[in-house]
């Protein structure tokens, strides 16, 4: 390619961006490149100026040199320039995996009717999520990460006058396939034409129809149903500008239906077009036609969950923890080694409930026949036996609660034994006495302590076996005055109130807050739990419905939560909690369900075991009109498992200012001394890099920009 680079007095300042004004006082680099016929469009231009639409990122694209190139004198750049255009003109990148680059062009228009490229001005973009232009050459690269519409601006400013400026649009596409052995790229061509077929298309079991999911959720394990040894699966997960696609065969015996979705192609989709929902389509191959499968959809909330589910795996009597990580759901048994019942052993915790901060659990011991502990998040907990915040005693005069839950400042806990409510001191166990006004005793259990430490709500009236197990019961309301003092107590819903609801009964149970106290959330159902034995020892257990409402902490009518509640056959939904985040417009609700997940082979289908779900409920509640979404499965779980009682916290970490032991326990920076001498977590050295997201954190500031710190995890603002 022959190239002139002309030297010139004229001095041309750097342009500034795109809606500036521009003045002109800098030496200038001119090269004339190639020529290009007159003409109204920049598509009378041809491949040697780089015009290729679609454009497709494993195809190079090569701007041959040209004969006729015709040098232009510097003072000429601006002598009967009219104006200026792009080429190549709307041009589609495809990204599959590689570098994908897409080259730009700018083009003067002549009053002599010729064209000319030039190289002078600057580029932008008014969009910068799929990639990143060259602000000289106008070289665009994608990231690889997400599809995306952006606009491309060229702006030239001139000595005298307005600069001219041009745009045109670029279109960038997420492509992805993936082949599960057996099944080959020359799978593909079985799915050339598609046919419907009600009785043999696949029936699709997971994810739900139309779903909300977090950003940050991990790929979901799409599950299904139908089919025979040597059939093909196309699972297809489209958005406008993404498509990732993955062929899975029937291998016979064992086989799972089931494809684990990419985690790239994942975050492709979630982060891609984000108004728009996620289309999914399992096809087959079978016999000589591929049969369509039916389409549904999952919609992505635009925000980040973080943070930590505790809860009671049923079958190990164990309290376990899924921590959500960058790489995906990590579950562990943070509490392997229990103290021991010096009678038998037992190494059971249950009934636990966490502090808004992470830092605290309590709980109670021996299958509920034992004192009750607070558990310090913020250590190290697997030495034998693990440490408790104060002495262990099995005695009749130890400290022994069922449910609790912690003060907003944690320095509290409202708890209840047998029927009455009564305040303790975490640090020493101790039952600490009102100092103003009284709580309430017989039949009141369950109690929840709001965010902003005003209120606590409980369940009252219980009438049943115990505090655990009843089949009639009210929630009610009690102000918190001042530390230690409460007023009259409010009767705010009856359970019997909503007997002519489709669940039925006049049980209602767990009430639980909103992070910003607006709103609770309870349960609702003709008994307080799932189920119950039998009258015999071998006669089946009793299941039982439930649904889930929302009430103002005033009172009202409660909105019932339909989309959260109900699965195609009941309504089935338990002990809910709020996660302590409000992300993406949403608070999010986990709660237990035996609703079927997924199938039978990959899943739960048929074993009416309990997981746990989480709905989004929309922040803009209109009472009497349902918030919630449909739910997904919270994953990292035990699918073997009976998993219960999940209480989301922030990560067990500790913030700035806050006592330490070690660098270890802090969320961002180091374990060391404040001007009185205490162990304080401090501030990240200067030389620290920051956090990126998904990483602890004490503040923002330890965040890498674009993040905030949230209950101290750095998390992207919504939007």
């Amino acid at each position: 390619m022959r190239v002139v680079v002309l030297r010139t007095t004229e001095v041309l300042m750097r342009p500034r961006p795109f809606s500036a004004a521009l003045p002109v006082t800098v030496t200038a680099l001119l090269s004339c490149l190639v020529g290009c016929d007159a003409g109204p469009s920049t598509r009378d231009c041809d491949r040697r100026l780089a015009y290729c639409d679609p454009i497709d990122a494993t195809v190079p694209v090569d701007i041959p040199p040209r004969g006729d190139v015709r040098p232009i004198d510097a003072s000429d750049l601006f002598t009967g320039l009219l104006s200026v255009s792009i080429t190549p003109e709307n041009p589609t990148l495809v990204v599959r995996g590689a570098v994908a680059t897409q080259p730009f062009m700018a083009l003067g228009r002549y009053d002599d009717g010729t064209q000319r490229p030039i190289n002078l001005g600057i580029w932008s973009l008014t969009r910068a999520r799929a990639g990143s232009i060259d602000p000289d050459t106008g070289s665009f690269t994608a990231t690889g990460q997400v599809g995306d519409v952006t606009e491309v601006r060229y702006e030239l400013p001139r000595p005298v006058g307005d600069a001219l400026r041009a745009s045109t649009t670029l279109t960038v596409r997420f492509e992805q396939e993936s082949y599960a052995a057996p099944a080959t790229a020359a799978d593909r061509a079985r799915f050339a034409t598609l046919i419907p077929d009600a009785a043999r298309q696949v029936v699709v079991r997971y994810p739900l129809d139309n779903a909300l999911v977090p950003q940050n959720v991990a790929p979901p394990d799409v599950q299904w149903e139908q089919g025979a040894a040597g059939d093909v699966y196309r699972v297809r997960l489209t958005k406008p500008h993404v498509a990732v696609t993955g062929y899975v065969t029937h291998t016979g015996a064992g086989f799972r239906f089931d494809w684990l979705v990419n985690a790239a192609g994942w975050r492709a989709l979630v982060e891609s077009d984000l108004d728009e929902p996620i289309t999914l389509r399992v096809d087959r191959a079978t016999a000589g036609a591929a049969i369509e499968g039916p389409a549904r959809s999952v919609r992505v909330a635009q925000g980040s969950l973080a943070g930590a589910v505790y809860y009671w795996d049923l079958q190990a009597g164990k309290i376990l923890r899924i921590r959500e990580e960058p790489s995906g759901p990590v579950r562990e048994d943070f509490l392997p080694n229990p103290p021991a019942r010096p009678a038998g052993g037992s190494r059971c915790v249950a009934c636990h409930t966490v502090s808004r901060d992470g830092l605290q659990m309590a709980a109670e011991m021996w299958e509920g026949q034992g004192p009750s502990v607070v558990f310090d998040l913020g250590r190290d907990l697997s030495a034998n036996p693990a440490p408790t915040r104060f002495p262990l005693a099995d005695t009749a005069t130890a400290p022994s609660w069922v449910y609790a839950s912690f003060s907003a400042n944690s320095t509290r806990l409202i708890a209840n034994r047998l029927g009455g409510l009564f305040l303790v001191d975490p640090a020493t166990g101790r039952t600490v006495p009102p100092a103003a006004g009284t709580l309430p005793q017989g039949n009141s259990v369950q109690p929840a302590w709001s965010p902003d430490g005003n209120t606590i709500a409980y369940i009252s009236e219980a009438t049943g076996e115990g505090p655990t197990a009843f089949g009639s019961s009210n929630l009610s309301t009690i102000p918190v005055t001042a530390p230690d003092s409460f007023g009259a107590v409010a009767q705010r819903v009856t359970g019997a109130s909503l007997m002519a609801q489709r669940e039925a009964g006049r049980a209602l149970a767990y009430p639980t807050w909103t992070p910003d106290s607006r709103w609770l959330a309870f349960q609702h159902g003709p008994y307080s739990e799932s189920d119950r034995p039998g009258a015999t020892p071998t006669a089946p257990r009793t299941r039982f419905p439930a649904a889930l409402y929302l009430i103002a902490p005033t009172g009202g009518t409660p909105t019932r939560l339909t989309n959260a509640s109900a699965d195609e056959r009941e309504d089935d939904a338990y002990f809910p909690n709020f996660s302590p985040f409000v992300q993406g417009g949403h608070y999010w609700l986990v709660y237990f369900s035996r609703r079927d997940y997924g199938n039978a082979q990959a899943g739960t289908r048929g074993t009416g075991r309990r997981q746990l779900w989480v709905t989004a409920i929309s922040t803009s509640v209109t009472p009497g009109t349902d918030p919630s979404n449909v739910p997904y499965w919270l994953p990292g779980q035990d699918v073997a498992s009976d998993n219960v009682s999940g209480f989301w916290a922030p990560q067990p970490c500790r913030p700035r200012g806050m006592s330490c032991t070690v660098s270890s326990e802090c969320c961002a920076g180091t374990c060391g001394p404040d001007p009185m001498g205490n162990l304080v977590c401090n501030p990240p050295p200067p030389e620290a890099a920051c956090r990126r997201e998904g990483e602890r954190c004490g503040a923002s500031s330890d965040c890498c920009e674009g993040l905030s710190c949230a209950a101290n995890v750095c998390l992207r603002p919504p939007g």
